[in-house]
C-alpha cells in the first residue's frame, strides 16, 4: 500500500499519452461519429412521426425499435466474422455506407406519394442490420486505441461529447424540419448528409491513413492475435464459447454485462415512447421532443467533458453505481411531469449532466471484456441485447394499449434503470479483483 497519493493524469496528458498517429485516427473517429450521428438521430426522429403518422397509435413507436432489434440476433455469427477478418475502420465505413442506401430508398418511397407501415419497419430492419456491424467495430477500434482504464474512459468520454453533439444537431434540427419542410425533403437531407460522411471517411481511412481491407496477421482480434484476444486458431468453437462464457457468466462478467444490459435497455425502451410521451402524436408538439432531447445532448456534452478525466473523472469512476442511481431517479421525474413542457426539458437536462455515470459503467464494463476481445464481447453481448430489446419492446407495445404511456415509461426506468445501478453495486462486491485502478498504466 505504499501508493497512497496517486496522480491523476488530467485530460491533455492523457491526450499526449496517445501516439501521434493514434490522435489523427481518434480525431477521424470523433469527427465522423459527430456526422453520422447526427444524420442517425435526425432519421430516427423522422421515422418515429412517420410511423405516428401512418398508424395513428403510439404503440407503433416501440414496434419500430422491436423490429430494429432482430438484425444484432440474427447476424451475430456473421458480425463477429466480419470484425475477426476486416479492419474495423472499412466495418464503419461500410455500415455508414449501407445507411445511405436505406435513407435514399425511404426518401424516394415518401417521395412517390406515400409510404406503407411495412416498409417503415423494412427500413429500420436495414438501418438497424448495418448498426449491428457498426457498434462492435467501432468499440473494437476503441479499445485498440486504448491502454489502461484513463485512455478508455477518455476516449469513451470524448465520443460520447461527439454523439451527444450530433443529438443537438439531428433533433434539434428534426424537430424544426418535420414542422415546417416536412418528412420527405428532411429524408433527402439525411441522404445527403451521409453522403458527405462517406466522402469524409474515404479521404481519411482510406486515401490518407491507408487503412487496409483486411486485418493484418496478429492483429488484435484475427486468428493470429496473440494473448490480449482469444487464440481463434487453435479452436474457433471453443474460442467462440469461451467469449460466451466470459461475459454472461455469473461466475466471471456476468453482472457487469447485466448492469450495461438493463442501461441500454431502460435507454431504447424508454426512447421508444419518447416522442409519444411529449408530443402525444401531434406533429406541432415535435419541437417539445426536439429541444428537450437537444438541451439533455448538450448537457450530456458538458457531462461528458468534465468526467473524462481528473479528479472529477475519477470521482465518477469510482461511484459509477451511484451516480447511475441518481440518473435514473431524476429521469422517474421528468416522466411524471412530461405533460409541462418547460419543466420536462429542464429536467431532461439534467439527466443528461448526470449521464457521466453511463459513460463510467461502459468504460468500466469494456475494461473489464478486454481478455475475452472487445469486438467479439460486444458481438455476442448484441445477441442478447437484440432479443431483450425485442421482447421489451412488443411487451412496452402490448402495456401501451392498456396503459398510459407516462406509466409505462416510469415503469420502465424504476425496474430496468435503477435495477442496473444496483446490479453494479452487486457486481463490483463480488468481484475478485476491487474496483478497477484508475491510475495510469505503466
Amino acid at each position: 500500500m505504499g501508493h497512497a497519493s496517486v496522480h491523476t493524469p488530467s485530460r491533455s496528458e492523457i491526450w499526449q499519452g496517445f501516439a501521434a498517429t493514434e490522435r489523427r485516427e481518434v480525431g477521424t473517429v470523433v469527427v465522423s461519429t459527430l456526422q453520422s450521428q447526427s444524420t442517425s438521430a435526425l432519421l430516427l426522429l423522422l421515422l418515429s412521426l412517420l410511423a405516428l403518422r401512418v398508424t395513428g397509435s403510439p404503440a407503433s413507436a416501440p414496434l419500430v425499435v422491436a423490429v430494429g432489434a432482430l438484425p444484432a440476433l440474427l447476424l451475430v455469427r456473421a458480425v463477429r466474422i466480419v470484425n475477426q477478418r476486416v479492419d474495423h475502420r472499412w466495418v464503419m465505413l461500410l455500415s455508414d455506407a449501407g445507411a445511405f442506401v436505406v435513407a435514399v430508398t425511404l426518401w424516394q418511397l415518401v417521395r412517390a406519394g406515400g409510404v406503407h407501415v411495412w416498409q417503415i419497419y423494412a427500413g429500420m430492419f436495414l438501418f438497424a442490420a448495418f448498426g449491428a456491424f457498426y457498434l462492435p467495430a467501432m468499440r473494437g477500434w476503441v479499445a485498440g486505441q486504448t491502454t489502461g482504464l484513463e485512455q478508455l474512459t477518455w476516449l469513451n468520454a470524448m465520443l460520447a461529447v461527439a454523439t451527444q453533439a450530433a443529438v443537438v444537431v439531428g433533433w434539434a434540427l428534426g424537430g424544426v424540419l418535420a414542422s415546417s419542410i416536412g418528412i420527405q425533403v428532411s429524408l433527402g437531407l439525411c441522404a445527403l448528409s451521409y453522403a458527405v460522411g462517406l466522402v469524409l471517411q474515404c479521404v481519411v481511412f482510406v486515401v490518407i491513413n491507408r487503412a487496409p481491407f483486411r486485418k493484418p496477421a496478429g492483429a488484435p482480434g484475427t486468428a493470429a492475435a496473440g494473448t490480449a484476444e482469444p487464440h481463434a486458431a487453435a479452436d474457433r468453437a471453443s474460442a467462440g464459447t469461451g467469449v460466451w462464457r466470459d461475459v454472461f457468466s455469473p461466475r466471471r462478467l456476468g453482472l457487469f454485462t447485466a448492469a450495461l444490459l438493463l442501461m441500454e435497455l431502460t435507454h431504447t425502451l424508454g426512447f421508444s415512447m419518447f416522442v409519444p410521451l411529449l408530443t402525444g402524436g401531434a406533429a406541432d408538439r415535435s419541437w417539445i421532443a426536439g429541444t428537450a432531447n437537444a438541451c439533455f445532448a448538450l448537457a450530456a456534452m458538458i457531462s461528458g467533458v468534465l468526467v473524462s478525466g481528473g479528479a472529477l473523472g475519477r470521482w465518477t469512476r469510482a461511484r459509477a453505481p451511484q451516480v447511475v442511481l441518481a440518473g435514473f431517479g431524476v429521469q422517474i421525474v421528468f416522466g411524471l411531469s412530461a405533460a409541462h413542457p418547460v419543466w420536462a426539458i429542464g429536467l431532461y437536462a439534467m439527466v443528461g449532466l448526470l449521464s457521466g455515470g453511463d459513460a463510467a459503467l461502459q468504460s468500466e464494463v469494456q475494461d473489464r471484456w478486454r481478455p475475452a476481445g472487445s469486438a467479439q464481447a460486444f458481438a455476442v453481448f448484441g445477441a442478447v441485447q437484440g432479443p431483450a430489446q425485442l421482447v421489451g419492446s412488443l411487451a412496452v407495445a402490448a402495456l401501451l394499449t392498456g396503459l398510459s404511456v407516462g406509466t409505462v415509461y416510469l415503469g420502465t426506468v424504476v425496474v430496468l434503470g435503477l435495477g442496473s445501478g444496483l446490479v453494479l453495486m452487486l457486481a463490483r462486491s463480488r468481484a475478485e479483483a476491487p474496483t478497477p485502478r484508475v491510475e495510469a498504466p505503466v
